[in-house]
């Protein structure tokens, strides 16, 4: 039955290891694993020294924009989990029905390989040590490949941490397209499917743990120095009877251990899901209400229909001194451009969750800029979502129009992408200057949920 499911998971073309993928083993860690290289102290700077970087290389590069000191108020952290931490929980858990997913014991398998016992095997029995770990696609040729790229080119045999390091490659190169993107979504459900996978290693407090030290880690590693970081505990709880503190308290301890290893200030935002219906969200925000020292803000998602059904609820938020955001206005076809309207005027949001298809109607525009409401717009997932065709996205439209933006990434982890990419695309293909995307995070700052002298003291030291 497992061995059923596991091939009915994908097409073709996505069960078998590309030669593309087996032509350079850096690459593939940094793209699979989502390995952002630690971010240097010594090159944190002010956002103007930081920017004339940029300039004198060009902005060509990605990396070119990672020492900016940035602010982001829209990352999911159910959206930000490192695919190599998927995989690490999937076996630890021992959920073999991913793909990719061996719950083999390598050095076992090493060793009975390994017929001389000279502690290395050839590439023939590379082959057959990764048939015996589920890798079936590996052939003579792709491993002979591997065993390049791994030993230089000097040898044509593998050594334990070689095999174990390749082997994890492998099974990466077999789970990403499961779990992970960097084109369009087909449709939403394409989507939340994606979610859902991920969820499915949701296990325990340490995994819990895990994923928010490493989402803190990787935001300070993207040059972030205010995060806000968003989950919902309906979804995280979803299908594994955990309990809201539980999940909560997991965590708070791995945001305070990455806090404590790196200067980043970073808040949590409680979400309420509308398509789980009236009990979740009276579950969710009596939740938010009894935690509300634990939480920096409240946000609506999955309800762009709607959304007058959830007023009183929020009014309750409101009363308990939460701030609130929503999503709203996104998706092309349920995003009606007044729905962002409705969640300033009727739920009380002074902050809306990507509200990018206002543009389409000038009266929508206007109520959200008389308002002073700002949009935490996230380019590549409003292009990945079909929010907008590419090369299309109105963010200059609305910043021209005077409408406040901040930029964002959302889903880092599902959509493989990071903020320092996002600040090249606002940059070289939307067209802001290093003023104006300093004026968003400026603009983040003035709008974040987290406590004024917080937000000075990352002002001061980094846009003053």
């Amino acid at each position: 039955k497992k061995k059923k499911r596991k091939t009915s998971y994908l097409p073709p073309m996505h069960r078998t290891v590309t030669t593309s993928i087996l032509r350079s083993i850096p690459k593939l860690e940094a793209r699979l694993g989502r390995i952002v290289a630690p971010f240097s102290t010594s090159a944190a700077a002010g956002w103007n020294a930081a920017w004339k970087r940029v300039e004198a290389a060009s902005g060509d590069n990605c990396e070119d924009y990672r020492a900016l000191p940035k602010v982001e108020l829209h990352r999911h952290l159910e959206g930000a989990v490192r695919l190599k931490t998927i995989l690490d929980e999937a076996r630890r858990h021992h959920i073999d029905h991913l793909p990719g997913v061996s719950l083999k014991d390598s050095k076992q398998v090493f060793d009975y390989f390994d017929v001389r016992q000279s502690g290395q095997i050839t590439s023939e029995d590379f082959v057959k040590a990764c048939k015996e770990m589920g890798m079936m696609h590996v052939q003579n040729a792709q491993a002979k490949n591997l065993i390049s790229a791994e030993t230089g080119g000097s040898v044509d045999f593998l050594k334990f941490d070689e095999f174990e390091r390749l082997l994890e490659h492998l099974m990466l190169a077999e789970l990403r397209p499961y779990v992970l993107t960097d084109e369009p979504f087909p449709d939403l459900k394409s989507l939340l499917d994606r979610f859902d996978r991920t969820q499915e290693v949701f296990k325990d407090h340490q995994t819990f743990r895990r994923i928010a030290y490493e989402a803190v880690e990787d935001a300070w590693n993207e040059g972030i120095r205010l995060l806000e970081l968003r989950y919902a505990p309906s979804f995280c709880s979803q299908g594994h009877n955990h309990s809201f503190q539980m999940v909560l308290k997991a965590i708070q301890e791995g945001v305070a251990e990455a806090k404590s290893k790196y200067d980043i200030e970073v808040g949590l935002i409680c979400i309420a899901v509308g398509v789980m219906g009236p009990e979740e969200m009276e579950k969710t925000v009596d939740f938010a209400i009894e935690n509300k020292d634990a939480f920096v803000g409240f946000d609506l998602a999955g309800a762009e229909t709607e959304l007058t059904q959830w007023e009183d609820h929020f009014a309750r938020v409101q009363a308990a001194g939460i701030p609130i955001t929503c999503h709203a206005s996104e998706d092309k076809t349920t995003g009606h451009p007044l729905n962002a309207v409705t969640a300033v005027e009727r739920l009380g949001a002074t902050r809306i969750g990507h509200g990018v298809q206002i543009i389409q109607d000038s009266r929508a525009m206007e109520a959200v800029k008389s308002h002073g409401v700002l949009l935490e717009v996230s380019v590549t997932s409003n292009y990945y979502c079909g929010c907008f065709p590419e090369g299309s996205h109105p963010a200059r439209e609305l910043w021209d129009f005077g409408i406040p933006m901040s930029i964002n990434t959302d889903d880092p982890g599902i959509m493989a992408l990071d903020l320092q990419g996002e600040y090249k695309i606002w940059h070289k293909n939307l067209g802001f200057s290093g003023n104006e995307m300093k004026e968003t995070n400026v603009h983040a700052l003035n709008h974040s949920f987290l406590p004024e002298a917080v937000k000075t003291r990352v002002k001061e030291a980094y846009f003053a």
